[in-house]
């Protein structure tokens, strides 16, 4: 049972519109190249195609559109800063994300002060992992990391990282961004 007023040993953020600024993806324009109902998340629309294929070529078409928007990605304004703050602290700082860990490596060479190695762990979709809303990985993070679900939060600026982080029991902040993609307001424990 999570108390009234955390006691955080880990931090798990995610990375498009949350550690970045958001919009550089543009879902609506992926979602028609590929053929996904809008209504549909994209990894879920691509699993779903019966032919092999068929997968494969979303796959490398969905890759594209990452490797693009992580070229011309930047970092939301204060996250290094908030990263390199959270180091000085002692707490376990992680990434979960249903992007690729190419994409992610690509667009933190627009970051200035923060790397990858800057994380204690990433979570990519090149994991063996369900992606978010799904909450395994953020219980493999607590298992990895050794760390009780209310020691855990995860910030995040769309509905899926809201449903992860309540399905494995964690504290959950919205980061609440104008430019987002609409959804239902999540209910988070705190909100940003």
């Amino acid at each position: 049972m999570k108390s009234k007023t955390p006691q955080i040993n880990a931090i798990l953020f995610d990375f498009d519109g949350t550690l970045t600024k958001p919009g550089a993806l543009c879902f609506p324009e992926i979602k028609n190249a590929l053929g996904c109902p809008l209504s549909t998340p994209i990894l879920e629309f691509i699993e779903g195609l019966e032919n092999p294929h068929d997968q494969e070529s979303a796959r490398k078409m969905l890759n594209g559109f990452e490797m693009k928007a992580a070229s011309l990605s930047e970092p939301n304004p204060g996250a290094e800063e908030l990263i390199r703050y959270l180091k000085t602290k002692g707490i376990f700082i992680g990434i979960i994300t249903r992007n690729s860990i190419r994409s992610i490596d690509r667009a933190f060479q627009n970051f200035r002060e923060i790397r990858p190695d800057d994380f204690d762990i990433i979570v990519s979709r090149d994991l063996p992992i369900a992606p978010k809303p799904s909450p395994d990985a953020i219980l493999y993070v607590m298992e990895k990391l050794n760390i009780e679900a209310s020691r855990i939060l995860m910030v995040g600026d769309y509905v899926f990282d809201i449903i992860s982080g309540k399905n494995a029991g964690v504290w959950t902040v919205w980061l609440k961004n104008d430019a987002g993609i609409p959804a239902p307001v999540p209910e988070s424990d705190y909100t940003v």
